[in-house]
């Protein structure tokens, strides 16, 4: 990849770069929305009174990758529908692409039965799986429990609403895709403040024509697990406008008998969620390798796990702000390889990557001098605030360079090289990070010691995906 030529690119005023750019700024409007939606519920949950605040955000954190694990199960084969989609639209085939997006729409609902039930069954063993009421809390395994059986149990909700909102992307409704999760946001914020605290006590900074309107309604309070009750209910709704949106547009019209999955469809959907599925689920494991061992290592030691969740969620804002760009990437690839324009879509990625990158070091570099105060609107407990600081501080060098590998990434399951970014994330993260955080826990290794180890391998990653893609691309400029 010449840089400089890429630099020279580089430039709004060409009709390719502005395309590139005007794509992808919905989706990351719209990926930013979607991390707002986790970080409000935190927040709320943080501002519930006296200890009970810091309590439920310790609960989430907990939860947190149990329930991430279930939506990564769900974006393999939704990001797979993404790229087959995106294909069939620069192919110009509509009868093709509708069937697809209706088998795509059967395999969701599917999953959404096999995913649920078990994490309605099995909510208590995941909850003491994650160290749930060890720390002397004897509320805290009933409030995880309860959370997760909730989230998992509603996850249809998320699953389907991920699916919609991939399909108004694929076939390149950026400002739809943007405007739901937005709505989302907004309903998520509703039900949560409802549920949440009820008929009250309610934060300073609540009207008073709010609690007038709570008591009115009767609704419970529900604490912690009422987050998990207002983002259900707040996906449902948003799902029910995705339906309609889609089914007006002629997307979702055609046979009943479409919605079963078959074929080369099915193949193809098991194929890239399967290997998708394989690098978010080595992603995920990762951290919750990580929250674990902090959570083993932070005994005795206020505000840790709860400070270092809330600095994981601040990051992940910027993470999905770079999964907009790799979303972008993917979709303009797809559709680019589609209409058989392999020189366009080199294009649409080497443009991508830039965009992210730039990103990504301004978010990093706002992250790094305004942590304390973010950390401050979850929870204002001087322990969380703190750790919630030292993560930002520490994981910055990765926060910047993780829209790198994120992009690439994302375009490999484009260019259908399913295997690679698998590959190349287990390596790093289950095969290098893991076992050296585990060992360093052992070791008795300080938190701090833990943080830099998750930061500087993770900054590995990305330099071992600029290295295999500089090499893929030169490999295919001389064959």
């Amino acid at each position: 990849m010449n840089v400089i030529a890429a630099m020279r690119g580089f430039n709004l005023s060409r009709l390719l770069p502005r395309h590139v750019f005007f794509f992808g700024l919905p989706l990351i409007l719209g990926l930013a929305a979607h991390a707002i939606f986790n970080l409000v519920d935190t927040i709320l949950v943080g501002q519930l009174p006296g200890l009970e605040g810091a309590a439920g955000i310790e609960v989430t954190g907990l939860c947190d990758p149990v329930t991430t694990f279930q939506t990564i199960l769900f974006n393999g084969p939704i990001a797979g529908a993404g790229v087959l989609i995106a294909n069939r639209l620069g192919a110009k085939d509509e009868q093709g692409l509708r069937r697809l997006a209706l088998q795509s729409t059967g395999f969701v609902l599917i999953l959404s039965l096999l995913l649920g039930l078990p994490g309605i069954l099995f909510a208590q063993e995941l909850a003491l799986m994650m160290g749930a009421g060890q720390n002397g809390d004897p509320n805290q395994l009933e409030h995880c429990t309860q959370y997760l059986q909730v989230l998992l149990g509603g996850g249809i909700t998320s699953g389907m609403f991920l699916y919609l909102t991939t399909l108004q992307r694929a076939v390149g409704s950026v400002k739809a895709f943007m405007g739901l999760f937005m709505l989302s946001n907004v309903l998520n914020l509703v039900f949560c403040m409802l549920f949440i605290y009820g008929p009250g006590p309610f934060p300073h900074w609540v009207p008073a024509w709010w609690g007038s309107l709570s008591q009115g309604l009767a609704v419970p309070r529900l604490g912690v697990v009422g987050s998990a009750w207002g983002a259900v209910i707040a996906r449902a709704v948003s799902i029910l406008l995705a339906l309609g949106l889609a089914i007006g547009q002629g997307y979702l019209r055609g046979s009943i008998a479409w919605l079963w999955p078959r074929g080369r469809a099915l193949v193809d959907l098991i194929a890239i969620g399967f290997w998708k599925n394989g690098q978010v689920a080595v992603r995920g494991i990762a951290g919750g390798i990580l929250i674990r061992v902090i959570k083993g290592a932070s005994s005795g030691m206020e505000g840790v796990v709860s400070g270092v969740f809330v600095g994981m969620k601040i990051e992940l804002l910027l993470t999905l702000l770079a999964f907009g760009w790799g979303t972008a990437s993917q979709t303009l690839v797809a559709t680019s390889r589609g209409a058989g324009k392999p020189e366009r879509a080199a294009v649409e990625e080497r443009l991508s990557i830039m965009m992210a990158t730039a990103c990504g070091l301004a978010g990093a570099v706002l992250l790094f001098f305004y942590a304390r105060e973010i950390a401050a609107l979850f929870n204002p407990t001087p322990a969380l605030i703190h750790w919630s600081e030292v993560f930002v501080h520490i994981t910055a060098i990765s926060i910047a360079l993780t829209p790198v590998n994120v992009v690439i990434s994302q375009t490999m399951f484009a260019r259908m090289q399913l295997r690679l970014p698998v590959l190349l994330d287990g390596i790093v993260l289950l095969g290098l990070m893991a076992p050296v955080l585990i060992l360093a826990a052992v070791a008795g290794a300080s938190i701090e010691a833990l943080l830099w180890i998750n930061a500087l391998s993770n900054a590995a990653l990305t330099a071992l995906y600029a290295v295999v893609r500089i090499r893929v691309t030169e490999r295919r400029a001389t064959s």
